[in-house]
């Protein structure tokens, strides 16, 4: 099925439409969620509960819209809300700062499926704003307004996230920087 009658079937009910829907579209979506999520399970509640809205929300949809941008916008949501229940991610700024940050230069050993495994190894608060900024395209008014925190902390929390995914592939570069090692206290 195109993407046209996908959106037209689910629109008139027709269970082979949204079959179809889940079929072509739970990779992508999956990604999403577990990029947010960063447990499996939790990742699978998240596109459960996208599926919902999607589903719920369709006939709203018009066919010459984004259809792609408009699932993945609703499973970001889903998966701001599922953490926002999260108590332990709702304040950002009790986690300890990161301490003696050197910047490496890593050029040339990254690649997508490493740097996709170093970012779900930031702490959650970290992970979150870097994808809603580098990955989602949020600007930073728009991710201090979803977490309720100031611009300023969103920018200073995606510059320590990309330090800490530096951090990570120090260990691959060699010993350090002029001997000294990168520590984190997290």
């Amino acid at each position: 099925m195109t993407e046209y009658q996908i959106i037209q079937g689910c629109k008139q009910g027709d269970r082979k439409a949204y079959r179809c829907l889940v079929d072509q579209y739970s990779t992508m979506l999956m990604g999403v969620c577990v990029r947010y999520m960063n447990d499996e399970s939790i990742a699978k509640d998240a596109l459960q509960e996208t599926y919902i809205r999607v589903f719920k929300s369709i006939s709203n949809i018009s066919e010459d819209g984004n259809f792609k941008g408009w699932m993945r916008k609703i499973a970001v949501n889903e998966c701001l809300k599922l953490i926002k229940k999260d108590q332990r991610v709702l304040d950002l700024d009790d986690i300890g700062e990161i301490h003696n940050a050197i910047v490496p230069a890593i050029n040339g050993i990254l690649n997508e499926e490493d740097l996709l495994k170093e970012i779900n190894r930031l702490p959650k608060h970290y992970r979150l704003i870097f994808n809603l900024f580098e990955i989602e395209g949020y600007s930073h008014k728009e991710i201090s307004q979803i977490l309720d925190i100031q611009e300023s902390t969103s920018r200073t929390k995606l510059s320590r996230a990309k330090s800490m995914i530096q951090g990570f592939f120090l260990p691959q570069v060699g010993d350090g920087i002029d001997g000294k090692m990168k520590s984190y206290i997290i």
